[in-house]
């Protein structure tokens, strides 16, 4: 983009002619104080506070609704503030402006859905509805997070003006395989901290589920990364051949995994992904290093995983965690962090601003520790307001419960729904100040 067409501040507007932009997405003014406090709010109410209200929710604790509120008020304070900005101007079809009708209206429903059931109306129709809706909202509150995920990496990427006409991409092939990455990592934690008993209750295992994931992912891969009807390039070979392995691992890891066995299927794919990115065609002259990072920092979690498959885990046994086996999920989380950062354009500018690929690498890996951390205090949160098996005592041990049917029907509270189940669960531990349930 040129300097005089677009340094003179034009001030802010969405009527900007796309024409305008060739590079870049977003002009060379400066973000600008409001446009920073509007960036600020936002990571708050989407980053902490809504995750936050969700585990309160789900653990039906007296702060749930005030932390919502004040999500919320922070989110519709953001809005303003992202109309209100001078400064720096983006092109006016980019993701996340139209992403943001997604997330408005996903907010609003949730709210008013919330509202409502605050109201306990359980008779003639509301009666009949009642169940539906407070299923419907717990749906929506549990999607706002990733929802809110996708429009602040929209939203990073909206800044810089980054990933914009030939660069999408690979812009967008990097940060969903990173998100996925980062997203399999947090759901293996999970698993590992309160979805054992759930699964031993479905008769499945962590590598069943997983196996079809990649199945299905494989196919996907297959028949969209080559534009049909052109010549084929090495970039295309290289991606649709990672297509084919994905779905053929991933029909003997079903095979495998049957009837609640565990499988390494998953984790040695893991580790053959991680090679074939190392030997990966790049562009970009720093590209290489860190790209290389990422394979080891993946080859780590598949090969950790394997181990604590066959090592580690104990059939039955979920009390007690081994550090061993956050090992898995943490490395799949940083390497996920490690591969958004490693887009062409974003390494471009590490040159124009003379920052190695070293430096670079630990802000990324840094971002992955702190999205781990986070994750692992939202669980734990939950596991100590509903007191769940787990949750470690003074002592440093496991809460031990003698009815192992028991643990395994409190686990569902966190990955069920839980609006009939209130008869059979463990009981949960009372998190409010005058001993009663309350529920959103």
């Amino acid at each position: 983009m040129s300097e005089h067409e677009h340094s003179s501040g034009m001030g802010h507007t969405h009527d900007l002619d796309p024409s305008l932009f060739d590079n870049s997405a977003a002009t060379d003014d400066p973000i600008g104080f409001i446009m920073t406090l509007h960036i600020v709010f936002m990571a708050a109410a989407f980053g902490i506070l809504y995750p936050l209200g969700m585990v309160l929710g789900l653990a039906r604790n007296k702060w749930h609704v005030p932390v919502q509120i004040l999500g919320t008020a922070l989110f519709v304070i953001g809005i303003f503030l992202a109309h209100a900005h001078n400064g720096r101007n983006y092109e006016p079809h980019i993701a996340h402006r139209w992403f943001a009708d997604v997330v408005i209206w996903t907010v609003a429903s949730q709210t008013v859905l919330g509202v409502y059931l605050r109201f306990h109306l359980e008779q003639g129709l509301h009666g009949k509805i009642r169940p539906f809706l407070g299923k419907l909202h717990k749906f929506f509150g549990a999607s706002i997070p990733v929802i809110g995920y996708v429009q602040i990496v929209l939203g990073v990427i909206a800044s810089l003006g980054f990933c914009y006409g030939e660069s999408s991409a690979q812009c967008l092939a990097h940060f969903i395989m990173g998100s996925s990455f980062v997203a399999y990592g947090i759901m293996m934690l999970l698993a590992l901290r309160v979805g054992g008993p759930w699964l031993l209750r479905k008769g499945k295992s962590q590598e069943w589920y997983d196996s079809w994931v990649i199945t299905v992912w494989g196919i996907v891969n297959t028949f969209t990364e080559h534009r049909w009807g052109r010549p084929w390039n090495h970039g295309d070979y290289q991606h649709t051949s990672m297509g084919i392995i994905w779905w053929a691992a991933g029909i003997v890891g079903i095979i495998l995994s049957r009837k609640g066995q565990r499988s390494v299927i998953p984790s040695i794919l893991i580790i053959l992904t991680a090679v074939s990115f190392q030997g990966h065609a790049q562009h970009v002259a720093n590209s290489g290093p860190i790209h290389s990072y990422f394979g080891y920092m993946l080859m780590a979690g598949g090969l950790s995983r394997i181990i604590e498959i066959c090592f580690i885990w104990k059939k039955g046994e979920f009390k007690e965690v081994s550090p061993w086996q956050y090992i898995p999920p943490l490395t799949l989380v940083l390497a996920g962090l490690l591969f958004m950062g490693a887009t062409e354009q974003q390494l471009e500018y590490l040159t124009i601003i003379d920052i190695d690929v070293g430096s670079y690498s630990n802000v990324l890996l840094s971002f992955g520790f702190v999205v781990f951390g986070f994750a692992f205090s939202l669980i734990y949160l939950w596991e100590s307001l509903t007191n769940y098996p787990n949750t470690p005592k003074q002592n440093n041990g496991y809460t031990e419960v003698d009815d192992t049917e028991a643990a395994l029907l409190a686990s569902s509270a966190f990955l069920d729904d839980d609006d009939h189940d209130e008869n059979d669960a463990v009981e949960l531990k009372d998190t409010s100040s005058r001993h009663t349930t309350q529920r959103m």
